[in-house]
């Protein structure tokens, strides 16, 4: 009986074994080195047959993994200048079970390659349903560009004059810079965009729904800058200059050394900018349906200097599974900025004419060192990633004003500021990965970040030979911030489902004490912060993703300091001690659509964010506005964005966006209400064209529809950029012209419109008409 049912069940076992899938894993690497060999064919193929069953590359780390059904095989591993390798175990003869190969080493051979051009290259932009990566290194416009004015460019982003940051028309949005904080932008200071060289930056990548991954911080998303790497072996890299009109004039280097179990890199940039500027506002004030006050303002600028960083470097590859990288970065700026202010003001029919001219200094001094551990494991994907790093910031700001009546023969008024910020930022961080079965993930992390800034900020006035400090202008702010954070992850693909769910605490401990004033704002709370995502793949080339995620947009820290600026003491700006941070849950649904000569993503979001913080401008009895921001009640915000690549020609490549929202703001300060409806929408096109003998062209447009705001109106800007490029010193070196807003529109024009307060403003700073002529030389790349 036993005999008869094993020559009936035989069949069956066998089918179900040949049936049932199974998984082959292993890590490449460099015989002699030990390094990880990123990218390399492996081959499952059917034994003794040329015939391949499954093909995969390695990912980064070296290791791979394939699923095959249960068989006979033979692994068969290839890379470039290596020689191939085939593999034929016990563990592949008769496939029953996962198989773990370990480590495949390979060994280098004296292999000749002919040359062959390769035509394609990257996309400008890439989808993926969690983030879109702007590859803004392919983009000519870019040239001789700051990352304030790259990130202008990138679809959805708006930077005002001041380098403030929206996405999709909401503030909020935490920047980094390879996945991290950096001494690069002053440890968040956006200001610092401005001053950033543009051509260290390989790509852009928006997070607009992060996962638990992310630290909570940004409540409309994350902006992540992906720094230029190179990875070849050898001696590498690339040289920049570039000179422009107005003052734009800049030399860097991108430099890379690897060698056995050492890679060497440096990058270093030196800029000498001025940015002349300038803007026209006029104010009246009124009284019932009376005017009792008004004034035009007339304002030109002239801002910039010399700034510089450098940045040194290793990898250390202790052996196949554990890499050690430390860095030193060093960053100093020296700027000189003029301001000439013409206050004309009307009574009647006579008006007198008051003049301001303001010279001041800006020196910055940025040091940042960072160690990062990696260590990776023989079951593929599963890694530790441990990262220290310290950032120590120091920027006094010094200005001297003169003011006239009438002309300029008489000084009437003679004033000076001091502002110094000595900043300091400690942020200790562990990750660790752990797949499980064939598609999941475990992911789990802490995270401790200590800030500490001290800032005295003191204003003086002449008066009777002796300078005398004005009341309310002479304080210390002591501001300390911790924030302790711990995560799950935990994600699985069951047939065309992609599960992701994930949760973050944090916990908040913030002090801000103006010592003089003796005025104390401790916040401590603790917060959780959701996340999830479920995506379904109805195809190869369609795929849809349904996420949330909670966020919080704490107070920075200028926000709460009483004093920021002095050069306009008609219009101040005034921070508030005691603002609380906003809470955001964010919905969105998201649609991928692969197309044959092209890519298209649409989606719908919505935003629900209590605490608003709105900056209010009040009117005050002695004819000036100041500007204060507020924690409002509430904001509703929603939308439909939408992306499209495509490549119709083999010489055209066309990138688009238009983004159409709607925001509803509830609230109420000192009594009045804030409440606010807009619907707008912004869009932005791109054609780049390519001819013979490598010379391309690039045409852009983009524009920004009017926007209502709690207390009037944002107008209508647009702007047209062209560009050029060629190649080179037998294609090792890249000639760029490119002219930013071409027909100078680029104009930020704004109203109020209050019962006491009517005000018309347009500013151009930084953003006026430019002509860039840039030179780009590539080093064995």
């Amino acid at each position: 009986m036993k005999k008869l049912l094993i020559v009936l069940l035989f069949p069956l076992i066998s089918f179900a074994q040949s049936s049932a899938e199974f998984t082959v894993s292993g890590t490449v690497v460099d015989e002699k080195s030990k390094t990880p060999l990123p990218f390399s064919t492996v081959s499952l193929m059917i034994l003794d047959t040329e015939k391949a069953a499954v093909t995969v590359l390695t990912a980064e780390d070296g290791s791979f993994q394939a699923t095959v059904k249960g068989g006979s095989y033979s692994l068969k591993v290839q890379y470039v200048g290596y020689e191939d390798k085939t593999l034929k175990s016990e563990l592949l003869s008769s496939i029953s079970q996962n198989a773990n190969l370990g480590i495949i080493s390979l060994s280098s051979g004296s292999i000749s390659l002919q040359e062959v051009e390769v035509r394609g290259e990257k996309s400008r932009m890439e989808f993926d349903l969690d983030k879109r990566v702007f590859n803004v290194g392919k983009d000519l416009a870019n040239a001789g560009n700051t990352a304030a004015d790259i990130l202008d460019m990138v679809p959805s982003i708006n930077v005002d004059p001041e380098g403030n940051l929206s996405l999709r028309g909401s503030g909020g949005v935490r920047i980094l810079i390879d996945g991290k904080p950096s001494g690069l932008l002053s440890a968040g200071d956006t200001k610092a965009l401005l001053r950033m060289q543009g051509d260290i930056i390989e790509s852009i990548e928006v997070i607009t729904n992060p996962s638990a991954r992310y630290e909570a911080e940004g409540e409309a998303g994350i902006i992540n800058i992906i720094l230029k790497k190179n990875q070849r072996k050898g001696f590498n890299g690339s040289f920049g200059l570039t000179t422009g009109a107005p003052h734009n004039h800049s030399a860097s280097y991108n430099l890379n050394y690897r060698q056995q179990d050492f890679n060497f890199f440096s990058n270093f940039g030196l800029d000498y900018r001025r940015s002349p500027g300038g803007g026209f506002s006029t104010q009246d004030f009124y009284e019932g349906n009376t005017i009792i006050e008004s004034y035009s303002v007339d304002n030109k600028s002239n801002r910039g200097g010399l700034g510089g960083y450098v940045q040194f470097g290793t990898d250390w590859n202790l052996n196949a599974f554990n890499t050690l990288t430390g860095a030193v970065l060093l960053k100093k700026g020296r700027d000189k900025n003029f301001s000439d202010l013409i206050y004309t003001d009307f009574d009647g029919t006579s008006s007198i004419q008051t003049f301001r001219d303001v010279i001041e200094r800006e020196n910055e001094d940025n040091v940042e060192v960072s160690l990062d551990y990696k260590k990776t494991f023989l079951t593929p994907k599963k890694e530790l990633n441990v990262t220290f790093k310290y950032i120590l910031d120091n920027e006094l700001e010094q200005a001297d004003y003169e003011q006239f009546v009438s002309s300029r023969e008489a000084v009437s008024l003679l004033q000076n500021s001091r502002n110094t910020e000595n900043e300091s930022n400690l942020l200790l961080q562990a990750d660790f990965v752990q797949p499980f079965s064939t598609d999941g993930k475990f992911e789990t992390g802490v995270r401790a970040a200590f800030r500490t800034i001290d800032n005295d900020f003191l204003v003086q006035e002449e008066q009777n030979g002796q300078f005398e400090t004005l009341s309310g202008f002479d304080d210390n702010l002591a501001f300390r911030e911790n924030i302790y954070a711990a995560y799950a992850i935990v994600g699985h693909k069951i047939n065309k489902f992609s599960l992701q769910g994930g949760l973050r605490a944090e916990l908040t401990d913030i002090q801000a004490r103006l010592v003089k004033s003796n005025v104390n704002n401790d916040q401590n709370y603790f917060s959780l912060f959701p996340s999830s995502t479920v995506s379904y793949e109805v195809t190869k080339n369609n795929q849809v993703q349904l996420s949330y995620s909670r966020r919080l947009s704490r107070p920075w820290f200028r926000n709460l300091l009483p004093f920021s600026n002095f050069s306009d003491p008609r219009n101040n700006r005034f921070g508030n001690p005691g603002l609380r941070p906003e809470f955001t849950n964010s919905y969105e649904l998201g649609y991928l659509k692969y197309l044959e000569s092209g890519t298209f993503l649409s989606s719908v979001y919505y935003r629900n964010t209590t605490g608003v913080v709105e900056e209010i401008t009040t009117a005050s009895e002695d004819g000036t506005t100041i500007r204060t921001p507020v924690n409002l009640a509430e904001r509703n915000a929603y939308g439909l964005e939408m992306n499209y690549t495509a490549n119709p020609l083999e010489w055209l490549d066309i990138t688009s966006d238009l983004n159409f929202f709607r925001a509803l703001v509830n609230g109420e300060y000192q009594g009045r209400d804030y409440s606010s409806d807009t619907f707008s929408w912004s869009g932005r096109i791109t054609s780049k064209f390519t001819f013979k003998n490598r010379l391309k062209a690039q045409f852009s447009y983009d524009y920004d529809a009017p926007v209502n705001t709690t207390q009037g109106r944002r107008l209508a800007i647009s702007a047209f950029d062209l560009a050029a490029s060629k190649d080179i010193m037998s294609k090792k070196a890249t000639l760029t012209v490119a002219c930013r807003d071409l027909f100078n529109t680029r104009i930020r024009r704004s109203i109020i419109d209050l019962p006491e307060l009517q005000a018309e403003s347009s500013f151009q700073w930084r953003r006026a008409r430019s002509v860039v002529l840039s030179f780009n030389y590539r080093l064995n790349q």
